[in-house]
């Protein structure tokens, strides 16, 4: 319960005898409380409801009433409860119980207060923490990598010098070509965990995202194949973004081809952009971004999953598909450029990557 109502109503609840409350009184008192407020009867069904808890809800007041919710099972205590809404994503509410009398019946009140934001906004401060401390321990892996890839590198070198004296064998120049490329996927794998640490070199432009795209549809055309049909939907004011336009083109082929793999090369993939002054959930509305969104109509992700997917090597592919890196290198680069990733995703029904990108600052 927030504030002194709400605290007042819950302590008159906790009365044994059910303290009787005025229904008239009782509504004045919290049509305006920030707290959801239900009352239910002993068999379920809705006699009251706030604003607040129509809203929690997502439903007019009017069709609460009588609505059969069923009886509350935890009384007196606080709880946590998932409030499943038809038109929109689920609430997380904190729920507690006090028994009252309504109309000289015995019912339940239930207040109820939606914590969604605080524990989304509590889970990416969780996300970011982790991966930061992750790519502290990436920077550390790279260094010493790089360090065995020169090595192994130089005695390359000196080795061919030191046989090119010898009478050509095709046996070992193929050895030198195939020991020469796994040095270059080395130093390929270097760059995608320093985009992880948040470490890579970065040369930021001010780039038209819209052009980028476009110039991308072809490739992307070949790279997902005919079983995947592709949307644009551009924003055709869009201001331009300060970003390294070659790491994005990165980035958007790695969702694309996550997006591909999730619908099983069959559906459709809508790659948007827009502006936003407020960016997504608890972004700072302070800002300006440009936010481009990747949805695709896949098998989407669990709650469970989501909670995992930036995390480096994680992957739900099939061995040998994937390293598990993607999502890890669009998070790192996007982050060090200045802006936020935020996915939704559903089971079923697809997922939607949504990239804020930091605008480019306006001419004077």
């Amino acid at each position: 319960m927030s504030g002194t109502n709400g605290a007042a109503l819950a302590e008159a609840g906790t009365d044994p005898h059910l303290a009787a409350i005025d229904q008239a009184g009782f509504q004045r008192l919290i049509e305006h409380n920030a707290d959801g407020i239900l009352v239910v009867d002993p068999s379920g069904a809705v006699l009251y409801a706030n604003p607040a808890a129509a809203a929690i809800f997502n439903l007019p007041p009017e069709k609460l009433l009588r609505f059969p919710l069923g009886r509350p099972l935890v009384s007196g205590e606080m709880t946590d409860i998932t409030v499943h809404r038809a038109a929109s994503r689920p609430a997380e509410v904190e729920m507690r119980v006090v028994e009252i009398a309504w109309e000289g019946q015995a019912a339940w009140l239930a207040s109820l207060r939606d914590v969604s934001a605080q524990r989304a906004q509590e889970e990416r401060r969780r996300q970011s923490q982790k991966m930061e401390a992750t790519g502290r321990m990436a920077a550390g892996i790279v260094h010493d990598f790089n360090n065995l890839l020169a090595v192994f590198e130089s005695g390359l070198t000196l080795l061919k010098k030191q046989l090119s004296g010898y009478p050509p064998n095709p046996k070992i120049e193929a050895l030198f070509e195939e020991l020469s490329n796994r040095a270059k996927n080395g130093k390929a794998l270097t760059q995608q965990l320093l985009a992880l640490s948040r470490q890579q070199p970065l040369t930021p432009d001010i780039v038209n995202v819209n052009e980028r795209i476009e110039s991308l549809s072809t490739l992307l055309r070949q790279a997902l194949g005919r079983g995947v049909q592709i949307e644009l939907k551009l924003d055709m004011a869009l201001p331009p973004a300060h970003i390294d336009a070659n790491q994005l083109d990165v980035a958007i082929l790695n969702l694309a081809i996550n997006a591909r793999d999730a619908m099983n090369e069959q559906g459709l993939l809508t790659i948007e952009t827009r502006h936003t002054a407020h960016g997504i959930e608890d972004t700072p509305a302070s800002n300006s971004y440009i936010c481009l969104t990747v949805r695709d109509t896949g098998c989407g992700m669990s709650k469970d999953v989501l909670a995992q997917v930036f995390e480096p090597f994680f992957t739900t592919k099939s061995e040998g598909k994937g390293t598990g890196l993607g999502l890890s290198q669009v998070y790192g680069f996007i982050s060090q450029s200045g802006g936020h990733v935020r996915i939704e995703s559903d089971v079923g029904k697809g997922t939607s990557v949504h990239l804020l990108l930091p605008r480019a600052p306006e001419a004077p």
